[in-house]
C-alpha cells in the first residue's frame, strides 16, 4: 500500500537526525540509515494512529499516540518499497540497475587487464601524487554528463592511478563527488538540464493558482487551476539566467581544483588521510571499512590477459555514446518543430536534431541502465574475442565478482532513498513554508538557500528538495519582489550542498563506493571544504539580495 502525507512538524526532521546523527557518531551509515527509517515508521504511526490500526477509539489520545508508535514499525516496510529507488521505474533503470551493470563491467576490466592498461597509460603522464589528483579532478570534469554517471564511472578508472601514487581513497572520493553534482548542475544538456526546467515550471504553476505570477509571465503557465501546466520552452531563457547565479557549484569547482592544484592545502581529517597515504601506510585507514568488497580489491588480472589502456576505452566510449544518443533518441511523432533534420532513422525511432529556426527543447534523460548495459556487453564480447579472459566461465564470475563490489552501496542507496521518502511523507515541505512569514526581499536569497541547504542536507536529495521548495521559492519571490534569477540559483545552489556531502546522499553514496574509501571518511574529510564553499555561497547571495534588482536579468526572459 501507499502512504498518505501527513503534517508531522518538526517531527519530520527526526528520521534525517537520527540516520545523519548516528551514521557521524558510529562511522557505519547502515547503523544510522537503518535507524532513521525505524524511527520514520514510529514517527508516522504516533501522527497517524488510524493508518497503522490502533482502533479509533484510542485515536487523540496519548496511550493511543504511544500504541501509534509502536504500530508505527509496521509501516518500516513501506517506506522501503514506496522508496523511489523501488517505486519509480526510472530508479530502478537508472540507478539501481546501473550501478550492477557498472559494477560488473569493473569486474571484467580487472580480469582483462583494462584497468592494469589505463594506469600504465596514464603512468607515462603522471609522475607524482599531485599530477595523479590533478588528473582525477580533469576526469571528473570531462565526464560530466550526469552526476550518477559521473560517480560511477571516474572513481573506478582513477582508482587504480591514485593508488599507484599513494594518494587517499577519500581525497579520490572528493574529487569524484566534487565533480559530480557541482558540474551536472551546470551541464545544462544533461538530465539535469531537463528536470531543473520541470522544477522551475512547476514553481510557476504555484504562482499561477495561488494567484501570484506577474500579468507579464502569464505566458509561462498555460491553463488554470489543476489544469495548468507550464510552458516549457518559455522557461529555458530563465533556467539559463540562473546557471550564472549558481554560485555553489562554481565555488565547488574552483576549491577542487585549487586543492588538487595544491594552492588551498589539506584541511582537518583530509589532511591525516593524506599523511598516513603519503608515508605509506595505506590509502585507506586500518580501521576503514572501504565500500568495495575486500574480495573485489584483491582480484587480480587473468594470466591470458594483456594489458590495454583501450580495453577500457572502448566500454566506457559505448557508455557515453548510447547516454548521450539516448537524450535525443525520439519516435518520429514525439519532436514537432520546424526545420528539423533527420540524421539517421531506424524501426520507426529517429535521432532528430534541429537543422535551423525555433524550436522547443525536448532532451530526454539520460538512460544509464541502457548505457551500463551496453558497456557490460560490449565489454564481455572484447575480452573474449581478444582472449584476454580465456573462458565463458572466467568472465561471468568476473561479473559476479563486480556485483559483490558493488552490493553495500546498493544497500545503503537503499536506505538512503527510504529515508528521502520518509521526510516526504512525513511533510517537510509544510514545516519549511511557515519559515518564510514576512522575510525581507533583500535576504530572501540567502534564507532561501540556508533553508533549502539545510533540507538538502536532512533528506540527501537535491531532487527531492526541489520538489519541495521550488514551490514554496518562486510565489516567495513575486509576494516579496526579490530577484527571481538570483533566488534559483539559491535554491538550487542549496541542493547541491546535500547532495555534495550529506551522509544519505546517493551520489556521496556512490563516490565513496567507487573509490573505495570508507563512506564516513568520505563525508568527514569533505565537510570541510563543503561547508567553506557553502559560506562564500551564503555571502554572495547575501551581497547580491541587496545589489540586484527585482527586474535585473542576463539573459532577457
Amino acid at each position: 500500500m501507499s502512504l498518505e502525507t501527513i503534517n508531522a512538524g518538526v517531527w519530520a526532521l527526526v528520521p534525517a537526525i537520527l540516520a545523519i546523527g548516528l551514521a557521524w557518531t558510529t562511522r557505519d551509515a547502515l547503523i544510522g540509515l537503518f535507524v532513521g527509517v525505524i524511527g520514520a515508521g514510529i514517527v508516522y504511526g504516533a501522527f497517524s494512529p488510524a493508518t497503522v490500526g490502533v482502533p479509533s477509539g484510542l485515536t487523540g489520545s496519548i496511550t493511543g499516540t504511544i500504541l501509534g508508535g509502536v504500530m508505527g514499525l509496521t509501516v518500516v516496510p513501506t517506506l522501503i518499497a514506496t522508496a523511489p529507488l523501488f517505486n519509480d521505474a526510472w530508479y530502478v533503470e537508472n540507478v539501481l540497475l546501473a550501478i550492477f551493470m557498472i559494477g560488473g563491467m569493473i569486474g571484467l576490466m580487472i580480469r582483462a587487464g583494462a584497468i592494469q592498461g589505463v594506469l600504465e597509460a596514464l603512468a607515462a603522464r603522471v609522475d607524482s601524487p599531485a599530477d595523479a589528483e590533478r588528473a582525477s579532478f580533469f576526469a571528473g570534469m570531462i565526464v560530466h554528463i550526469d552526476d550518477y554517471f559521473n560517480c560511477l564511472v571516474v572513481g573506478s578508472m582513477m582508482r587504480p592511478l591514485t593508488d599507484r601514487y599513494n594518494v587517499s581513497r577519500a581525497k579520490l572520493a572528493y574529487y569524484v563527488d566534487s565533480a559530480g553534482s557541482p558540474a551536472a548542475r551546470l551541464a545544462f544538456y544533461s538530465t539535469w538540464g531537463v528536470a531543473l526546467i520541470g522544477f522551475i515550471g512547476g514553481g510557476l504553476v504555484r504562482a499561477q493558482q495561488n494567484g501570484e505570477l506577474p500579468a507579464s509571465m502569464s505566458n509561462y503557465v498555460q491553463g488554470s487551476g489543476q489544469q495548468a501546466s507550464a510552458v516549457t520552452a518559455e522557461i529555458w531563457p530563465l533556467f539559463f539566467n540562473s546557471l550564472f547565479f549558481g554560485f555553489y557549484s562554481w565555488i565547488a569547482l574552483i576549491i577542487a581544483a585549487l586543492v588538487a592544484w595544491q594552492i588551498i592545502p589539506n584541511i582537518g581529517m583530509m589532511k591525516r588521510e593524506e599523511e598516513r597515504a603519503r608515508s605509506g601506510n595505506g590509502v585507506v585507514g586500518p580501521d576503514a571499512d572501504p565500500m568495495i568488497s575486500e574480495e573485489m580489491n584483491q582480484y587480480e588480472m587473468s594470466e591470458a590477459a594483456t594489458p590495454d589502456w583501450r580495453n577500457f576505452v572502448v566500454p566506457i566510449a559505448t557508455m557515453i555514446l548510447i547516454a548521450v544518443m539516448a537524450m535525443f533518441w525520439r519516435a518520429n511523432p514525439v519532436i514537432q518543430a520546424p526545420q528539423m533534420s533527420t540524421l539517421f532513422s531506424a524501426g520507426g525511432y529517429s535521432l532528430i536534431l534541429p537543422s535551423g529556426g525555433q524550436w522547443s527543447f525536448d532532451i530526454g534523460g539520460v538512460r544509464l541502465g541502457l548505457a551500463a548495459t551496453a558497456g557490460l556487453v560490449v565489454a564481455f564480447v572484447l575480452y573474449r574475442i581478444r582472449g584476454d579472459i580465456p573462458t565463458n566461465t572466467d568472465a561471468t564470475d568476473a561479473i559476479v565478482r563486480g556485483f559483490k563490489g558493488i552490493l553495500l552501496a546498493a544497500v545503503i542507496l537503499t536506505l538512503a532513498s527510504s529515508i528521502q521518502n520518509s521526510v516526504s511523507l512525513l511533510g517537510i515541505s509544510k514545516f519549511v513554508t511557515n519559515w518564510f512569514q514576512g522575510v525581507p526581499a533583500s535576504i530572501v536569497p540567502v534564507s532561501l538557500f540556508i533553508a533549502t541547504s539545510f533540507i538538502s542536507f536532512s533528506d540527501g536529495s537535491s531532487w527531492a528538495t526541489y520538489g519541495i521548495m521550488f514551490p514554496i521559492a518562486i510565489p516567495i519571490v513575486f509576494v516579496t519582489g526579490a530577484n527571481l534569477p538570483l533566488v534559483l540559483g539559491a535554491v538550487f545552489s542549496g541542493g547541491i550542498f546535500g547532495d555534495h556531502c550529506s551522509p544519505i546522499s546517493d551520489t556521496t553514496v556512490l563516490s565513496s563506493s567507487t573509490s573505495g574509501s570508507d563512506h564516513m571518511v568520505h563525508v568527514r574529510t569533505q565537510i570541510p571544504y563543503a561547508l567553506i564553499t557553502a559560506t562564500i555561497a551564503a555571502v554572495l547571495f547575501l551581497i547580491f539580495g541587496f545589489l540586484i534588482p527585482q527586474g535585473f536579468n542576463i539573459i532577457p526572459y
